[in-house]
């Protein structure tokens, strides 16, 4: 008797675990599938309202952009707008493209029209504030760059360029608070830190700049950070041309994708020895890159390695390699 209550007690804990797992698991995944009903309408508006031509067009446009091929890529966005003259992301695309020739007044033109018909997208005015800070106009620049904190606040990249251009025009105070807000969201962020140390140097606060000099050389020196460039994609996740849904089947990806669950620490530790993935900067031992993009940014620089790691969710990296999966078109695979 006593036995068989051990028993049943046994079973009503284990019943009860289960019980008390399945509930965490159901409300873990409640954000995830918000998330998913959020994004999925406003991607189906999206292939409702522009041609499907339209739509592959763009997503060729964007493949070339992620070759370097911008010229090639100006005409797939000119032929998309030829497809559907209403299609403001390719707009949008078209101006970065001219952007990334250094047409600047066709590129201002492109962007203008582009944001005035795309308020809420951080793609548009982020690149719009580009062409304005390419054109030396700082103050459009940080207006537009303004436009996109109110946009999207969590990204650091809009508040280093508010910080950049303040110390352009050198107003110092106003500099310093835009690279504390962008080094508050991302702390390896090295464009804000150097930035920062600038702007104390230039303010004639010399400890605090010998402080912030001395971070910078430690996020780039151990990999933590890179500084922005000057080229395509290399001036912060919404410097790349933007992808659409829509048109993905038309356009899949050249190479294969495999999944492999690997520890990170194991993944890690391999990435600090391959020289090609370092000189890419896309992983270090110490970390992964702040944002998933740097993928589509740095893969140019991956185009004769076997494998590329991506720290990126499965329903991410389908979407990614729609357009970027053929810029290495040398590799064997991806693995995620």
């Amino acid at each position: 008797m006593v036995f068989m209550e051990k028993v049943l007690r046994h079973w009503v804990s284990f019943v009860g675990s289960l019980a008390f797992l399945a509930v965490i698991l159901f409300s873990s995944a409640l954000p995830f599938r918000a998330t998913q009903s959020q994004a999925e309408p406003k991607a189906a508006a999206t292939s409702k309202k522009i041609s499907a031509e339209a739509l592959r067009l763009n997503t060729l446009g964007v493949a070339y952009m992620n070759q370097g091929k911008n010229a090639e890529a100006q005409k797939h966005f000119e032929q998309a707008l030829a497809a559907d003259a209403n299609f403001a992301q390719a707009r949008m695309n078209l101006g970065i493209s001219l952007l990334a020739q250094q047409k600047l007044e066709q590129a201002r033109a492109a962007l203008e029209e582009a944001s005035s018909k795309l308020p809420e997208d951080p793609y548009a005015w982020y690149n719009l504030g580009l062409a304005y800070k390419d054109s030396a106009e700082p103050e459009k620049a940080i207006a537009a760059f303004q436009h996109v904190e109110k946009i999207v606040p969590d990204e650091p990249d809009a508040f280093y360029f508010v910080g950049f251009l303040f110390s352009q025009l050198q107003k110092y105070d106003e500099a310093i608070v835009a690279f504390k807000k962008a080094l508050a969201i991302a702390p390896y962020h090295a464009s804000a830190q150097f930035g920062l140390a600038r702007a104390y140097q230039r303010q004639g606060d010399a400890d605090s700049a010998r402080e912030g000099m001395k971070h910078f050389q430690k996020l780039t020196s151990e990999h933590l950070g890179t500084p922005f460039g000057a080229g395509y994609g290399d001036q912060g996740k919404f410097s790349l041309a933007e992808f659409v849904h829509g048109a993905g089947s038309t356009a899949p990806a050249e190479i294969p994708v495999r999944y492999t669950a690997k520890p990170l620490a194991e993944i890690t530790s391999a990435a600090k020895t391959d020289a090609a993935m370092t000189k890419a900067n896309a992983a270090t031992a110490t970390g992964w890159p702040m944002w998933p993009a740097i993928f589509r940014t740095r893969a140019r620089a991956c185009s004769s390695i076997k494998s590329v790691p991506l720290h990126l969710s499965r329903t991410r990296v389908a979407e990614e390699l729609q357009v970027t999966g053929r810029v290495l078109s040398n590799a064997k695979s991806v693995w995620v």
